[in-house]
């Protein structure tokens, strides 16, 4: 098979995209040709390694008109999509939409991957266009479609591999304990619950912590989120034991987390956040509010209420946990490895 993937980015640094280098990875590993589309193909890892594949960029300088954007897009699409057998739109579903008039004019195997809780007109548009929908799980995608498959996450567990806790034992001999949090500051996370479950644990709990978020701002909004959160922990004496560590590529989030005792997530979203399955690929415990992972994770990683001190209780509950946590890497190997997903793709695409 000759596949056509048309994306936003296939750099394994990026810090919100570096993930799906590695599906492109697999893809190609199984298939006869894989191509690339990507915005921002000038830059991406994948084009200078020693497996580079074909891979072209439809991006233009930013002071150029976006319809010349579109024109370029137009340009690489048509001849791609005439030399491929099937398309995978990732994420993106705006592309799906740009490639309309080649779609509806030659008919092959068209599919779309998408996982996030919003239904844009996009959407809408794109369902139509496309045979197949991919997606991780019920909550990533609620347009009601015939056309989807549940397929998982495609975590890189073999990346995302414990530590050797033998040494790490050893190395943590009268280290704090270490709480993380990994994604976007923002306020649909919910941190401030998190800060202000750690303001009783700084009263009610004799070991030492450490709580760190990994991530950045993005939006006007965010900043000023970020803003009241540090006047949070500034009010409440934790500056010392909170801190703000900005981004890390993908590359650098799993021995982030090999280097810490628990995970957080308060995100409600409701959809299924792969930075918990990463977490948990990695033997790491972790702690979720988000809806999706009542049915995924056992009820004592579960924050059933959104209170400081639910969850305050719950960090003391489970901080003694061993670990590795396999039982929560078999969840992860089980129903979200990268290859289980990109064979199930394989599967649909080629039948």
């Amino acid at each position: 098979m000759k596949l056509l993937v048309v994306t936003q980015s296939a750099d394994k640094n990026d810090t919100n995209l570096g993930a799906f280098y590695y599906w492109f990875r697999a893809l190609a590993s199984r298939i006869e040709c894989l191509t690339i589309l990507a915005h921002d193909a000038e830059t991406s890892t994948i084009q200078a390694e020693e497996f580079a594949l074909p891979h072209f960029s439809f991006a233009r300088p930013a002071p150029l008109q976006k319809t010349r954007t579109l024109g370029h897009f137009w340009e690489l699409f048509a001849r791609e999509y005439a030399l491929s057998d099937a398309v995978l739109f990732h994420q993106i579903p705006e592309y799906a939409v740009a490639a309309a008039p080649f779609l509806l004019a030659r008919k092959k195997k068209r599919a779309l991957w998408y996982a996030h809780k919003s239904i844009t007109t996009s959407l809408r548009i794109a369902e139509k266009l496309v045979d197949h929908i991919f997606t991780s799980s019920p909550d990533g995608f609620r347009l009601p479609s015939k056309k989807v498959h549940f397929i998982g996450q495609a975590i890189h567990t073999d990346l995302f591999s414990p530590a050797d806790y033998t040494a790490k034992e050893e190395m943590k001999k009268n280290c704090p304990f270490t709480i993380v949090s990994i994604g976007r500051i923002a306020p649909i996370k919910h941190y401030e619950l998190m800060v202000r479950a750690c303001a009783l644990l700084a009263r009610t709990w004799t070991r030492e912590w450490t709580l760190s978020f990994i991530g950045a701002p993005i939006l006007a909004r965010d900043h000023e989120y970020l803003s009241a959160l540090r006047r949070l922990i500034q009010d409440n004496g934790l500056a010392h034991k909170i801190h703000f560590k900005g981004t890390a590529s993908y590359a650098e989030i799993p021995e982030i987390l090999r280097a810490s005792d628990l995970f957080l997530n308060t995100s409600r979203t409701g959809s299924l956040d792969k930075a918990v399955l990463e977490a948990m690929s990695t033997g790491l415990n972790v702690l979720t509010a988000n809806e999706a992972y009542r049915t995924i994770v056992p009820e004592r990683y579960f924050i059933e209420r959104e209170s400081p001190e639910f969850l305050a209780e719950r960090i003391k509950l489970v901080a003694d946990d061993p670990l590795p946590n396999l039982g929560l890497r078999e969840i992860v190997m089980r129903d979200h490895g990268l290859h289980v997903t990109v064979d199930k793709i394989i599967q649909v695409l080629a039948s």
